[in-house]
């Protein structure tokens, strides 16, 4: 996940779980495909929003048990 809090040149000892944790929640409810680690998955949810929702509910099907 790329999260602003967790590189290294934003990270402190005294950053609070909480932040976090609200940070990952923000990135699961609106994603940022620009800043993604999978290019190819960022561009599916760019270019092909059917076809990312539909492998992404299968992905959650198959692994989120």
């Amino acid at each position: 996940m790329c999260i602003g809090i967790l590189k290294s040149e934003a990270w402190k000892p005294s950053s609070k779980i909480l932040a976090v944790l609200v940070a990952v929640q923000d990135l699961l409810r609106e994603p940022v495909p620009d800043d993604a680690l999978e290019a190819s998955i960022a561009d599916k949810y760019k270019n092909d929003r059917a076809t990312f929702e539909k492998e992404a509910k299968e992905a959650v099907k198959r692994y989120a048990r």
